[in-house]
């Protein structure tokens, strides 16, 4: 089951790798056969078909300058075509588990093969749709260039932004389509997940790119050894393994930014309960997120899962008490008078303790705010200069007196 450290609409890059490296932690039975079969499927590609090395394919003719082809070098290219495919296609089985097993782990639900499949293939069909239209989009392109050349070059240059604008709005496609979504609605939710959160989905996978690009190294570093000494298919094998791991958390990663969206999108599916109410009345929170883990949904689910957009939610979380967070008053200290004015409701008639103690002045009663001053017809103390007269220059200070209510 996927744990959250809080709550996924406020979740963070940073927090989204530690949730995605905690799933991977603790789903190691779903994912790691699949990386052990793709290596093992890497090796026996490798060992059969050779590896992909364009070196033996040509030269350089260093009289004449032209490219020079090796005899056998199209036999070759064929062997070279055909170990990418495997690769390519070992690489799509992996991504399809990946992304099964973290829905699986958002919802609670088993990891059977007739749905690996099923919504694999439909992930497929989803994937011709956009590739369809992408080369439309491209005949379109080298038609106008045919016309007009110049505007074919600015077009050229407009798509590169808004084909990586495409890319970031169909991220959530495959992971809504084993969420139970078909082709097409795979498409519209992720496109849907998606808006007013591009640049947010971009921080994302830059960093899931730069976390990749270290993998890909590590992957380098560990299987150069066995690459120099003739075992290569070996030496594949072992880098297919560790790119193929780091593949699997940044698909987890996507997946945690997929909930996010969701809950961001949908509120009713992650309620935040109200915080306890403040000193002074009122509601005092949330304030920020809640801590966590939250977990979802028990389950069972019976399927299928495609009817419903989210068959399983609303996803219930950790029970009280929240943070209560800064309070909307100052911490103090708080003045010690005058009383609150004409003894406001429910509030008390807080007693001065440092009103002055004027001649004849009654006593305090129960919710009666002090009267400052003395009582009307009675002389003024001596002392204290009244406090509506004006002070000379040669009297001593004194304290100022409290306004007359």
């Amino acid at each position: 089951m996927f744990r959250f450290s809080m709550n996924p609409a406020y979740i963070g890059i940073t927090d989204g790798i530690q949730d995605a490296f905690s799933y991977l932690q603790v789903s190691w039975k779903r994912w790691l056969p699949a990386v052990a079969l793709i290596a093992a499927g890497t090796f026996i590609i490798y060992l059969i078909l050779g590896t992909v090395d364009t070196r033996n394919l040509y030269y350089v003719d260093r009289y004449t300058d032209k490219l020079v082809f090796y005899p056998g070098a199209a036999d070759k290219l064929r062997g070279y075509a055909a170990t990418l495919f495997g690769v390519s296609i070992l690489g799509w089985l992996g991504s399809c588990v990946f992304a099964a097993t973290a829905i699986a782990g958002l919802r609670n639900r088993p990891l059977t093969l007739s749905y690996l499949i099923g919504r694999g293939l439909l992930t497929v069909a989803a994937a011709l749709l956009v590739g369809v239209a992408a080369v439309v989009a491209i005949v379109l392109v080298v038609m106008v260039a045919v016309v007009a050349p110049g505007a074919a070059v600015l077009m050229v240059l407009a798509a590169i932004p808004f084909a990586i604008y495409v890319g970031i709005r169909l991220t959530f496609m495959s992971l809504a389509i084993f969420d139970g979504f078909g082709p097409i609605a795979g498409i519209e939710e992720s496109w849907r997940l998606s808006a007013r959160s591009v640049m947010r989905m971009f921080g994302w996978g830059l960093m899931a790119g730069l976390i990749g690009i270290g993998i890909s190294l590590l992957a380098s570093l560990v299987s150069a050894p066995f690459g120099t000494t003739g075992l290569a298919p070996l030496a594949q094998a072992l880098a297919a393994a560790i790119t193929t791991t780091g593949s699997c958390l940044t698909v987890f990663m996507m997946a945690v930014l997929y909930e996010s969206e969701r809950a961001r999108k949908d509120p009713n599916l992650y309620p935040i309960a109200a915080a306890p109410a403040g000193p002074w009345g009122g509601t005092a929170g949330p304030w920020g997120g809640p801590v966590g883990p939250y977990p979802y949904a028990p389950g069972p689910y019976p399927g299928p899962y495609g009817p419903g957009a989210y068959p399983a939610g609303p996803y219930p979380y950790a029970p009280a008490p929240y943070p209560t967070g800064p309070a909307p008053y100052p911490a103090g200290p708080y003045p010690a008078g005058p009383a609150w004015p004409n003894n406001q409701a429910g509030i008390p008639g807080w007693v001065n303790p440092n009103a002055p103690a004027w001649p004849g002045y009654p006593p305090a009663y129960p919710n009666t705010p002090p009267a400052w001053g003395p009582p009307p017809g009675a002389a003024p103390a001596p002392g204290p200069i009244d406090a509506g007269s004006a002070a000379t220059p040669d009297a001593p200070p004194t304290d100022p007196q409290p306004p007359t209510s």
